[in-house]
């Protein structure tokens, strides 16, 4: 640590506790990027300060892994993940952790899909699993504007692709949402959840880029192999409810809705923690919101299903500790 660059080590391998800066009028100020890189957490490596030297011994066959990855298998053929006419940064780190972290051969064993294709219908025909990336809701559905950019690039899904993507889930497909993409499920397809944070003030929920406990269902396939407890990377990231029919105490869409879909059914894998504090590194304001609540959740529905991630569980390929979620939830669809 006495090195030139032992400060920035310190700073990644420690919890980052962000002071609680507000303007005038109260609302939080927006760092310049986020708020946590904790790579021990991030990693799943446990790290602890030595302040005098120690022996370690290790036997001579012990081989070590510092990854989770090998718990879940890679992605099978027939997954597919929707590439935006938009640019989506998180699209582009998807395909990075697929291709080098989990050694899939280029681009084939997850092939690309435009708002073109998935408009076009017939998905289940060639394609079990489909990954929706972190991206607007609005802009998943509508894309660049008309005069914005040549006509071929422009409209985003439209109706047309969401009644194909609704389709391919009545077939028997897996729809993967990571972290905003879920709001854009939520609301097309009409799901029996709601984002019990979407409405709130900044002044009352806040949370910038911060890593967060939750606790998992390990008993569900898209938990296998993980721990109880793990982390969470939360950036602009919905926060799930079910919502109930009180009558039937399951599950239901809405009265009144206007969803073609049949009635679905909600299983929670992962929720913050309601008897401790979920942060673990970074800034969150308005941590009462979300105790309790839903971070990971699958939508059944028709032959297939919805998995709704609440965070992003490959972010910037460093969250290696929720790797194994994320490949869980393809390989649970390529398993149908």
């Amino acid at each position: 640590m006495e090195q030139p660059y032992g400060g920035f080590a310190k700073a990644l391998l420690e919890t980052q506790s962000y002071p609680n800066l507000r303007d005038t009028t109260g609302h939080p100020i927006t760092p310049y990027d986020v708020t946590a890189q904790t790579l021990p957490l991030l990693m799943s490596v446990e790290v602890k300060p030595v302040i005098a030297p120690f022996k370690y011994p290790v036997a001579k066959e012990e081989t070590v892994s510092t990854s989770l990855v090998a718990i879940a298998a890679a992605p099978a053929p027939g997954v597919a993940i929707y590439r935006s006419n938009v640019p989506a940064i998180d699209e582009g780190w998807t395909r990075w952790v697929v291709n080098n972290e989990m050694k899939a051969n280029d681009f084939e064993a997850m092939a690309s899909l435009n708002d073109k294709q998935i408009r076009a219908g017939s998905l289940a025909e060639r394609i079990t699993t489909i990954v929706i990336p972190d991206q607007p809701p609005a802009t998943i559905l509508n894309g660049y504007k008309a005069g914005a950019m040549p006509p071929e690039y422009t409209g985003g899904l439209g109706p047309a692709g969401v009644k194909a993507l609704r389709e391919f889930v009545e077939q028997g497909g897996t729809l993967v949402c990571l972290n905003r993409a879920s709001s854009f499920a939520i609301a097309q397809f009409k799901l029996p959840v709601r984002d019990v944070v979407a409405d709130v003030s900044e002044k009352e929920f806040f949370v910038p880029g911060s890593i967060l406990r939750i606790e998992l269902d390990t008993t569900n396939p898209i938990a296998r192999g993980m721990p109880k407890e793990s982390i969470a990377w939360v950036e602009d990231s919905p926060v799930f409810e079910v919502i109930r029919d009180d009558r039937s105490r399951s599950p239901t869409v809405k009265e009144g809705s206007t969803s073609e879909m049949p009635t679905a059914s909600v299983r929670v894998i992962a929720r913050y923690p309601t008897d401790k504090n979920p942060l673990l590194s970074g800034w969150l304001l308005g941590e009462n919101r979300i105790r309790g609540k839903a971070a990971l959740i699958e939508v059944t529905m028709g032959k297939g299903r919805v998995i709704l991630f609440g965070f992003r569980p490959q972010y910037r390929g460093q969250s290696l500790a929720t790797y194994p979620l994320f490949f869980n939830a393809i390989q649970h669809g390529t398993d149908r």
